[in-house]
């Protein structure tokens, strides 16, 4: 009977020990995946902020020409990875995680969520949008990119705090 019961100890303590090995592998995925998407961010955001600001100038002046800005290269918005957190839900190591981090990790992936359900609003209403070639077209164009690169730059600065908390957690 103690040969049994030392034979399940030792499978436990086994188990175990696998565990915490896949959720340190687990952990360390996503905490590259983290550092990606920081970089990812902090390789646009001073666009997104030359954007804004170069769009708020425009619409201060009298008369804005109905060219193509010479600032203006696209909305660069960039698509943040979530692989490494859903594959600790998947495989149910998320659980060995200590609640103040998956709180934390839940807060960067909806963040994330909701950068990405916004670039995707931007640039289909930019799609939409008609353009005639004239002031008030442009007037608009310059209006619709000043107050989307000033969201994109909050939810930017915002991923990018979040990120900075979870890699010193």
């Amino acid at each position: 009977m103690i040969g049994v019961f030392l034979g399940f100890l030792i499978s436990n303590w086994s188990a175990s020990n696998r565990d915490e090995e896949k959720t340190s592998v687990v952990l360390n995925s996503i905490e590259n995946e983290i550092q990606s998407n920081k970089s990812k961010i902090e390789n646009v955001i001073d666009y997104h902020r030359t954007l804004r600001d170069s769009t708020r100038y425009y619409l201060n002046q009298q008369f804005v020409k109905p060219v193509r800005p010479t600032f203006f290269r696209g909305v660069n918005t960039v698509i943040l990875n979530n692989s490494a957190f859903e594959t600790a839900i998947q495989t149910g190591l998320v659980t060995n995680i200590p609640v103040d981090e998956i709180q934390r990790l839940n807060d960067i992936y909806g963040k994330q969520e909701s950068y990405k359900q916004f670039s995707n609003m931007l640039l289909s209403g930019l799609i939409t949008m008609g353009f005639d070639g004239n002031e008030k077209a442009m007037k608009r164009l310059l209006m619709y990119l000043s107050i989307s690169m000033t969201d994109i730059v909050i939810k930017e600065e915002q991923l990018l705090e979040s990120y900075t908390a979870a890699l010193e957690l």
